[in-house]
């Protein structure tokens, strides 16, 4: 409460977080105590005294040269700043369990521009992670006869993991899980191994005649890695489907073989 320069007693009030020992703390900006970091600070300080500043990415420490002292080649710079004022120095972050999350040359325009979140790197790394190209395959692969097997697999891709450009060292990566195969009469669809050459591992038998338009697609189990270690984060994707892949059959009757 002040005074005015008429008399009148006013109030002044700023937004404040309580301090450890329950008294009032400050907004950051000084006065009445200080915000608690949102990483160990202290930690990284003791690790490494020479840097010039150290500052919280989410729960990251991280410790920045400003100016480096070695720059990388000139030819792996990026072109072009993306502020005015950026400049490019050397970048280290630390997670909670002291294990590094990032560390690369990387533009900068200092610990109050602390960029994404973790949790945003990882759904920009999930936004580029791309499922591979597929036709849906089936056998016989052109006419199929009621209650005798057909078969499917998804033919073109591997059988291996697909993965993410890097976002400040944050990847996504996917991890064959399943195919799901709609025969399209009606019965619904059908969770089968990832195959993808012919096999007999996802089949179906029709009971009636008749041309179906079959579907696929692809389904794989995501997880997120920050500089080759693990992300264990609540409410990230863990799963990417690709695109319904289509696939004409016809189902002809089966005709029986009399011999005299």
């Amino acid at each position: 409460m002040v005074e005015t320069a008429d008399g009148k007693l006013i109030y002044q009030c700023s937004e404040t977080t309580p301090g450890e020992d329950g008294s009032s703390g400050g907004n950051g900006n000084g006065g009445g105590g200080s915000t608690k970091p949102a990483c160990d600070l202290d930690g990284i300080k003791e690790r490494f005294p020479g840097a010039d500043e150290w500052y919280c990415q989410g729960q990251d420490a991280c410790w920045v040269n400003n100016p480096t002292v070695e720059y990388p080649e000139p030819e792996s710079w990026p072109e072009e700043p993306p502020s005015e004022g950026a400049v490019y120095v050397y970048k280290s972050c630390y997670a909670p369990d002291g294990s590094e999350t990032f560390g690369d040359y990387t533009w900068y325009t200092g610990p109050e521009d602390e960029g994404p979140s973790i949790e945003e790197l990882a759904l920009q790394a999930f936004g580029a992670l791309e499922t591979p190209g597929f036709s849906l395959a089936h056998s016989p692969p052109r006419n199929s006869i009621i209650f005798i097997d057909t078969w499917w697999w998804a033919d073109g891709p591997s059988n291996g993991e697909i993965s993410s450009g890097a976002a400040l060292g944050v990847v996504a990566i996917g991890t064959p899980s399943h195919i799901e195969v709609d025969p399209g009469d009606g019965s619904g669809v059908m969770t089968c191994d990832f195959v993808t050459s012919e096999s007999d591992a996802c089949s179906y038998t029709y009971d009636r005649a008749g041309d179906y338009t079959s579907r696929g697609r692809l389904v794989y189990d995501v997880h997120f890695e920050q500089g080759g270690s693990p992300l264990d984060i609540a409410g990230l994707p863990d799963s990417l489907e690709s695109g319904w892949q289509e696939s004409t059959i016809t189902v002809a009757e089966s005709q029986a073989v009399v011999v005299p």
